[in-house]
């Protein structure tokens, strides 16, 4: 019963104990007291897994949707995070230093500054550490025009930096370097690090009109960690994370009462 109280769980500890002890007559009396002190314990608190898992400030989102989302429409627009740290398709390679050093955000989405943020792809952290630790970035030559706004379609298909294969960054999983083990020296960082053959060129994005229902749903199934949200043009307006869907965020969206279809002007770091 104690352990049953603890734990929460009924099936599983019938069988554990049922083996641990060998003798099947036990199993109605272990049926159920583990029922009863489940019962028992959701009458005073939640389970010491799930107690943890808020202590730890993990995350987590239940099976089914917040009670909120269901009895208020909200869209991904309410409740995304508008300061997104992008990249360029061919970023110089200090920016991308900085950019590291300034932010822990796991992964950044790409966009093409011509077409006023037009998603192109999405770009780890843990490979950019590993570029800019292998020095995978090329001469700081003047891309015709290309720091000044315009798209990647001027620099055409030629590759503008050393190409590292992709065994080569896995190779060190789980172990990838972090910013703080790379060197940037100061006339690598006008240096040109190409993005694009190490791009994710097909994200999952969602738009800024979609329902959050729609919205918790592609983060249950597909166990994602982020999603882009695009507008009706595919241009990047913000990111929306697990702790965004969390009953408590809603609730402050909610509050804030941020409006998805607002002529906002979006900056891109």
């Amino acid at each position: 019963a104690v352990l049953g109280g603890m734990a929460r769980m009924t099936i599983s500890l019938t069988v554990i104990l049922l083996e641990a002890t060998g003798d099947m007559q036990y199993v109605l009396p272990l049926m159920f007291t583990l029922m009863a002190a489940r019962f028992t314990g959701n009458v005073f608190n939640e389970g010491l897994y799930d107690i943890h898992i808020k202590l730890k400030n993990i995350p987590f989102l239940e099976p089914e949707v917040p009670t909120i989302a269901e009895k208020h429409e909200i869209v991904a627009g309410q409740v995304m995070s508008t300061d997104v740290k992008c990249l360029r398709p061919v970023e110089r390679a200090g920016v991308v230093y900085d950019l590291l050093r300034s932010c822990s955000h796991g992964t950044f989405p790409i966009v093409d500054t011509a077409s006023s943020g037009t998603l192109y792809g999405t770009a780890g952290r843990s490979m950019l550490c590993t570029l800019l630790q292998r020095r995978a970035f090329g001469p700081p030559e003047d891309l015709n025009g290309y720091d000044e706004g315009g798209g990647c379609d001027i620099l055409g298909p030629r590759r503008l930096s050393p190409l590292v294969q992709w065994d080569t960054i896995e190779k060190v999983y789980p172990r990838y370097p972090s910013i703080e083990d790379v060197e940037m020296r100061s006339g690598d960082r006008n240096c040109w690090l190409d993005l694009r053959p190490y791009a994710n060129t097909a994200p999952y994005t969602v738009n800024e009109t979609a329902s959050i229902q729609r919205t918790y749903r592609l983060f249950r199934t597909l166990g994602l960690r982020f999603l882009c949200v695009v507008n009706h043009h595919n241009q990047v307006v913000g990111i929306v994370t697990r702790k965004d869907l969390l009953p408590e965020s809603l609730s402050d969206s909610l509050m804030r009462g941020r409006n998805a279809h607002m002529n906002t002007t979006y900056g891109f770091s």
